[in-house]
């Protein structure tokens, strides 16, 4: 069999269609890599800040683990606090301001009511929790049974 010849037209009409595939094809995938570049580069930029906005919406309702709290500030914290032993006991602190202020006003800063029953409890023998979705305040308590106490009261 022959093959058609075609002609100077029908070749630039065949040339137009796959040069607008081909264009089509890399602006696609050169949008595709776009997106996913600044994608990683923001999460690696701003992953301690994400990392935050998950936790004060994650941790909700659950205890909270001491190093990511300040003791003085009652705040969750961006990074790791760290973790000093004071009086026999563990305290977690964002900066050695705030662990100079527990060692000044000890029993105004150590010592909290719990959020549900109202006794005075330690801090470093407290669960920690979030007071509200979404925010970093901190609540103590006394024990596991107070703190679910407290979320089921508030999501009434």
């Amino acid at each position: 069999m022959k093959k058609k010849k075609l002609s100077k037209q029908q070749l630039r009409e065949k040339q137009k269609i796959e040069n607008k595939r081909f264009n089509r094809k890399l602006i696609i995938s050169f949008s595709l890599l776009m997106v996913a570049t600044v994608s990683v580069l923001s999460f690696y930029t701003y992953k301690c800040d994400t990392r935050f906005m998950y936790h004060k919406w994650a941790w909700y309702e659950k205890e909270i683990p001491g190093e990511w709290a300040c003791t003085n500030d009652d705040d969750l914290q961006f990074h790791k606090s760290s973790k000093v032993a004071y009086k026999n006991k563990v305290y977690y602190f964002c900066s050695e301001e705030c662990f100079d202020h527990l060692k000044e006003h000890f029993k105004e800063v150590a010592m909290v009511p719990d959020a549900f029953s109202g006794d005075s409890i330690n801090k470093a023998d407290a669960l920690i929790g979030l007071k509200e979705k979404g925010k970093p305040e901190l609540v103590y308590f006394k024990n596991k049974q107070t703190m679910n106490k407290y979320y089921e009261q508030r999501n009434k």
